[in-house]
């Protein structure tokens, strides 16, 4: 028999479960003004802001576990509102769901111009984060999040909407992959305007590679995500000025973001765009990144689309004039346009997203 008070050896010593955190107490925000004053008042590109929802996640994350997060996943994200260079840029944060090692938190993002006395809302995003412990391994029992007060109500009711949309949004898609073949004249739109030239989807590829980050600069050897959705974003722009033969075009949208794996420094990324959808004023650019370790191993880290517009120096929409050439070969570009297509149909379908407006 052991003493009172002691453990015996013969017994694990159970853990004792982390106290329950509320949304209030892991709430956070970031403020900055942002962009260059050399280009005043010009419209931001999307990559930044990206980067500081993302540091906004991980600031919420941290504040509530105190473990080192990393980003799993950043769900479909709307950018339509403009943020230009020298706004002042405020983002909040807040936990909405919290699992055993992983965190949803809500990014609500506004802006306000020197001109201007009040904050704007511009977007809303929502990023998963995963706390890592010091091998590298996602981190068991974190708090769990307490819904017992009034911003709890609203962010319980808030993750459970967005798990619904999730299942929603993938519904819609799913059946494309299922087809066995799908036909040029059942997928493409009729062209909305005259088009000078057209390109296949394959003459549109943009393709980097290299080793993007210094190992020097990260102590874990981990790239954050934040510098990779830079990245990302401008090569999607690059893509479609390309395409657009046009110097003017920004990000409206980014997709469902999923990080199936973490990324090293010390990797060589591989990131291949191209075009797979047009429309009048706006086009979808899709870029599969593949990872290449040193020691020799490929992977496919996922595939990330972006949507962007076309628009002139005075800031109005410019008609794009080059078209896409699909083909019955080509199954894999049709799959590409038809998601596209599904995608952009189904936002329009869903005016409740209400800090969206129409690009068209």
């Amino acid at each position: 028999m052991t003493e009172a008070g002691a453990t015996s050896p013969h017994l694990t010593p159970e853990i004792a479960s982390p106290a329950a955190r509320t949304v209030e107490e892991s709430q956070d925000f970031l403020a900055e003004i942002v962009g260059s004053e050399s280009q005043s008042g010009q419209r931001m590109q999307a990559g930044p802001i990206l980067k500081m929802i993302y540091d906004t996640a991980v600031a919420v994350a941290f504040r509530h576990c105190g473990i080192r997060p990393v980003m799993l996943r950043l769900d479909r994200i709307d950018l339509t509102r403009v943020i230009c260079h020298m706004d002042l840029v405020r983002l909040e944060g807040r936990m909405v769901e919290a699992g055993r090692s992983s965190m949803v938190i809500e990014v609500r993002c506004f802006a306000k111009r020197p001109s201007e006395r009040e904050f704007n809302p511009c977007h809303v995003g929502f990023v998963t984060m995963v706390a890592i412990d010091n091998q590298g391994q996602p981190a068991r029992q974190i708090p769990p999040l307490s819904y017992d007060t009034p911003g709890g109500n609203e962010a319980k009711s808030l993750a459970a909407h967005r798990r619904a949309q999730l299942i929603e949004r993938e519904s819609a898609l799913e059946w494309i992959d299922r087809e066995n073949r799908l036909r040029v004249d059942d997928v493409v739109e009729p062209v909305p305007v005259e088009r000078y030239e057209t390109l296949t989807p394959e003459e549109t590829i943009v393709r980097l590679k290299g080793q993007v980050f210094s190992p020097s600069n990260f102590t874990d050897g981990r790239v954050r995500a934040g510098e990779l959705l830079i990245r990302l974003d401008r090569l999607a722009n690059y893509t479609a000025m390309q395409y657009t033969r046009n110097d003017h075009t920004i990000t409206l949208s980014v997709n469902d973001v999923v990080f199936k794996r973490p990324l090293n420094a010390a990797d060589r990324i591989e990131m291949v765009s191209r075009v797979t959808y047009v429309r009048t004023h706006t086009l979808e650019v899709s870029i599969d990144i593949i990872v290449h370790t040193l020691a020799g191993e490929q992977y496919e880290l996922d595939r990330v689309e972006f949507f962007l517009i076309s628009f002139n120096p005075i800031g109005e929409k410019k008609r794009i004039t080059t078209g896409l050439a699909l083909t019955g070969e080509d199954q894999e570009a049709l799959r590409r346009y038809l998601k596209a297509r599904t995608r952009f149909s189904y936002w329009k379908a869903h005016p409740e997203s209400y800090l969206t407006q129409s690009p068209e």
